[in-house]
């Protein structure tokens, strides 16, 4: 055999070890990471808008349950990955195109370059991420893997692996997101109030403008109103203590507000609030009130809503200090 032989097969067998390395280990160890981070978190606050309103359209309404389904698939793809030479390959290319299109489909199609909800609450910006995952996606196609011998016994062993890895993950996912979802409560002071959710996140805040406040069920799961917000031009804005957006917004335009202005602060998490990251409120004439523990509020935040006499004249979620839309003229 000539050296250039020699050395065209060395760049070979090098060569596909990597392409081995990285789908058999890299990217699955990735996906793997983000899953255990979100299972770990149980909360559906790590799911993109564009999911949860995919879930709705397919009519669930469980964010928890839809949460533990995804993540289940996720670790069912990395069994393929770790356990399945013949079709490791097939189950990244598949999985990391899904989070391509999510990818894009949050930030050109719901604005979202915030946080992506990939590693969980905590998370890196949906543009690095995507960066990330189209830099692995090109790696699985174009590198080529390593070629072994896979006999039919082999294969069998793996799918068995593969099944039993996706059995033992699944319980895994669904007995700790499942135990940390919150049940519904229900209000003995108010039993026509409907029942405190699990979990909830705005739908089609359009539809608010033009009713009535007492016909839209989170106003009703304000703790206590210190004002009448039946009366006169008002705004009602529900924050975050700990939220960027709401204090630039509560400078620039709520340091000195034109109308009566409530702030209602949104549970960070089941549990309650995070007072001690709180940010100082400028607003001193601002009345406050807080949303009732217990649900996983999932709202962008802040939530702006215009009220005249109690009806909703303007409504807008993670609405921008720099130009925003429910100013009151």
């Amino acid at each position: 055999m000539s050296e250039s032989n020699t050395t065209a097969s060395t760049q070979s067998v090098v060569i596909g070890w990597i392409g081995s390395v990285l789908v058999r280990l890299i990217v699955p160890a990735w996906i793997l990471f983000g899953a255990w981070q979100k299972a770990m978190g149980g909360t559906p606050k790590s799911l993109p808008r564009s999911i949860l309103d995919a879930g709705s359209t397919l009519g669930i309404s469980d964010h928890f349950l839809l949460l533990t389904t995804l993540i289940s698939i996720e670790f069912f793809f990395v069994a393929f990955m770790l356990f399945s030479a013949r079709l490791a390959k097939r189950a990244g290319i598949f999985m990391l195109g899904a989070f391509l299109v999510v990818l894009c489909v949050e930030m050109f199609g719901y604005g979202n370059f915030e946080s992506c909800g990939c590693f969980g609450e905590k998370s890196l910006s949906p543009m690095a991420m995507f960066a990330i995952d189209f830099a692995l996606f090109l790696g699985i196609i174009f590198i080529p893997t390593r070629q072994g011998k896979r006999p039919l016994a082999h294969e069998n062993r793996s799918l068995i692996l593969v099944f039993t890895f996706t059995i033992l993950a699944t319980f895994f996912t669904f007995t700790t997101v499942m135990g940390q979802k919150p049940s519904e409560t229900t209000f003995t002071d108010n039993p026509t109030l409907p029942p405190l959710p699990a979990s909830w996140y705005p739908q089609n805040i359009g539809s608010w403008i033009d009713k009535p406040v007492d016909e839209i069920p989170l106003f009703g799961w304000v703790k206590e109103w210190p004002i009448d917000i039946q009366e006169g031009k008002q705004y009602v804005i529900f924050y975050s203590l700990t939220c960027d957006h709401c204090e630039a917004l509560l400078w620039e335009h709520f340091e000195f507000p034109a109308f009566s202005t409530t702030l209602v602060a949104i549970p960070q998490s089941t549990d309650g609030f995070n007072y001690d990251g709180a940010f100082e409120n400028p607003c001193q004439d601002c009345q406050l009130a807080e949303l009732r523990v217990g649900a996983d509020w999932i709202s962008g935040a802040p939530l702006v809503v215009a009220l005249e006499n109690g009806i909703v004249k303007c409504a807008a979620e993670n609405e921008e200090y720099e130009a925003p839309a429910c100013l009151i003229h």
